[in-house]
């Protein structure tokens, strides 16, 4: 049996989430052959999957990281955002193609597409088995609206948006229909769901809210040793963490810069407060702050932190809900509108979720949390990980998705052309 992942090009959090479904896989399907359409973030996660046993396929040629350029202008109308940037990011009609002659020399038995929504039309048009697993209940722009959106400093065309809407609105709704299974880790909140497509998928049973897929929690470590490898000594640790895609850049250069200040103030109360700076590239920073560009397996950091300050990427959120890691989360300002939706879920939740703060309501929000870690988990932390990860019933769900379309597959072909197809 072949199953094919393929993951967003767009942020880290995609090839970390199909990153964790192939080793589940492999743990369920000791024989499945697994292979990643790999898109972004080539040479971190390349070796990576390669280790899970997985064949890469570099689908991009040249590196692509979306942390480190704006990818918007302040103009949001056709011409900038859906031929600007929707179209080249999501629906791609020459990444279609591509993923097309993929799946025609592969032979997958399904298709796994992370929010790759260039990959989940290939397979709908090529009549592909394929799952779609999805942090997204909704394309972005139908689940934001207008007022927000120039609340943000953008100037809208807003008739150009309307027809925007409506076409993603339907191309999602198609992928999710002709999909064997839907899989999300994000919960149901009503009053930002309703009308979406995949909330639809939740009712009518073809979905499934499957809790954070995620890599192993590890066993806790020798904190000392994993300070030691970092360059960190005994005291609290404050890590402040960047998203994997930024709409304009100087919003993630503002807050890493609050970041370091909220550090400063901290410190006057916490002299040995320790704040390590994950940045996705190299930054400028106070001696005293510990700058990563890109920690591939951070969990035996997070294990030792007080506190995490981070951007609401949905990955990001599972993870720290399952380690039951005390989080805030920052979003920098309503300008990066993909993370707007998040952001709101999370409050609703009753996380920490700010939006562009001042210092001032930084430090009063994240000094509480220094030298007190919660024992037990909240609620919030338990409405996104109830059972803590949910990898493994995630990855039980595709492997019935691709046995069930295998069986279809050799009972629908002729019996020489089934024969043939054994492998």
């Amino acid at each position: 049996m072949r199953i094919v992942l393929a993951p967003a090009p767009t942020g880290s959090g995609h090839n970390m989430r199909a990153l964790a479904l192939a080793r589940e896989l492999r743990r369920q399907l000791p024989e499945v052959e697994l292979t990643v359409l790999l898109g972004s973030l080539q040479s971190t996660f390349g070796p990576l999957f390669g280790e899970a046993g997985v064949s890469v396929v570099d689908v991009a040629g040249d590196l692509v990281d979306h942390a480190t350029r704006s990818n918007l202008t302040r103009e949001l109308d056709w011409q900038t955002y859906i031929k600007g940037y929707l179209a080249p990011a999501f629906v791609n009609g020459e990444r279609v193609l591509g993923y097309l002659s993929y799946y025609q020399d592969l032979k997958p038995d399904l298709v796994v597409s992370d929010y790759n929504i260039s990959a989940s039309m290939a397979a709908t048009l090529s009549g592909t088995p394929h799952a779609l697993v999805t942090e997204r209940y909704d394309f972005t722009l139908f689940q934001i609206d207008d007022r927000t959106l120039e609340s943000g400093g953008f100037r809208v065309n807003r008739e150009d948006l309307r027809r925007g809407r409506n076409s993603l609105h339907s191309v999602f709704k198609w992928i999710v229909d002709t999909a064997e299974v839907v899989l999300t880790d994000k919960p149901y909140v009503p009053e930002l769901d309703d009308g979406t497509a995949v909330a639809r998928a939740l009712v009518e049973g073809n979905a499934v809210f499957t809790g954070p897929m995620i890599r192993e929690v590890p066993e806790r470590q020798d904190g000392s040793v994993v300070r030691a490898s970092l360059g960190l000594g005994p005291g609290p640790i404050m890590v402040g963490s960047v998203g994997g895609t930024t709409m304009f850049r100087e919003n993630k250069q503002q807050v890493i810069e609050d970041y370091i200040r909220t550090h400063q103030r901290l410190k006057q109360d916490h002299p040995d407060l320790q704040l390590v700076l994950l940045g996705r590239e190299q930054v400028e920073a106070p001696d005293d702050v510990v700058v990563l560009t890109y920690l591939p397996d951070w969990m035996p950091l997070l294990q030792e932190a007080d506190v995490l300050l981070s951007a609401p990427g949905w990955i990001t959120v599972t993870e720290v809900a399952a380690l039951r890691v005390p989080t805030v989360f920052v979003l920098s300002s309503l300008g990066e509108y993909h993370e707007v939706e998040a952001s709101e879920r999370l409050g609703r939740l009753g996380f920490p979720s700010l939006v562009a703060p001042p210092v001032d309501e930084l430090v009063d929000v994240v000094g509480p949390l220094i030298g007190n870690r919660a024992t037990e988990p909240t609620p919030a932390q338990l409405a996104v990980a109830p059972e803590g990860p949910g990898t493994a019933k995630a990855a039980g769900l595709l492997a019935v998705a691709a046995l069930t379309a295998r069986a279809r597959s050799e009972y629908q072909a002729p019996v020489g052309e089934a024969e043939g197809n054994q492998r």
